[in-house]
């Protein structure tokens, strides 16, 4: 049986409007390849992009023309007067529009894929470092002296024994929040959750980042004091940061299990 085809308007086979858009938005790829300098989103973006391709590719039947029209009319625009980003935003959402419109994949989590594998991480750095860093300090102090460690607050540094201490680098925080919430969107794509099971899980994930970030921090405490001999150096941070992520990421996929039951 043919697949039906969408009403309202005139209507293109699917491939013919997927190449149309990839090629008119051919800059926007390109400006997206060299703005990109974080392994990790590398990692993501060209598997999560092969993916979305090769569904798109293998899928049958038609869309609509006038909303691929006006998505790369708005790229055209762009392009004239529109900063870098904007030109790889709109790009980007003429295809994820035609990946919601032909595949049986959840709408807002695609849209916030999509949005997350953007080259957003400098921008975000400099928005968010800084609150993410105070809150992590806090609850750290709150562990520690859960522990019996007279530690205090000082900014973003813990002060112990007339020290400053600071474990936290100023973009750890939000690269583990943009990891968790990548994470969030895979686990609602493959789930197949709808808005409100989205938004609670977006909400878990920053739950992640921060108590995340403040357990690196803390674990980084006894390490770098003395507590735990063997154990230091730039190898030290990378592992107990990897371990503590994995650890609250578990957790995250056990709680959305859960919920989902």
């Amino acid at each position: 049986m043919a697949p039906a085809r969408p009403r309202g308007g005139s209507v293109i086979p699917l491939r013919v409007a997927l190449t149309v858009a990839f090629v008119a938005c051919w800059d926007a790829w390109r400006l997206l390849l060299v703005r990109i300098d974080d392994p990790t989103t590398a990692l993501l973006l060209v598997p999560g992009v092969a993916l979305i391709g090769w569904r798109l590719i293998a899928a049958e039947g038609a869309v609509r023309a006038l909303p691929v029209a006006a998505g790369l009319v708005a790229y055209a625009i762009f392009c004239i007067t529109g900063p870098a980003l904007l030109q790889i935003g709109v790009a980007s959402g003429v295809v994820v529009c035609l990946a919601i419109a032909r595949l049986n994949v959840p709408k807002l989590p695609l849209a916030g894929l999509a949005a997350l594998l953007l080259p957003i991480l400098p921008t975000l750095d400099f928005l968010l470092a800084y609150p993410l860093r105070r809150l992590s300090a806090i609850i750290t102090v709150a562990l520690l002296r859960m522990n019996g460690i007279p530690v205090s607050l000082d900014g973003i540094a813990l002060e112990w024994r007339g020290q400053q201490l600071l474990f936290d680098g100023p973009c750890s925080g939000v690269r583990m929040l943009w990891a968790s919430l990548v994470l969030a969107s895979l686990i609602a794509i493959a789930r197949q959750m709808g808005a409100l099971g989205y938004t609670r899980t977006l909400t878990l994930a920053v739950g992640v980042a921060v108590f995340g970030n403040a357990l690196r921090a803390a674990s980084l405490f006894y390490v770098e004091n003395g507590f735990v001999t063997g154990f230091g150096g730039p190898v030290a941070h990378e592992a107990v940061g990897l371990l503590a992520f994995a650890m609250i990421a578990a957790a995250m996929l056990v709680t959305t299990r859960k919920a989902m039951a």
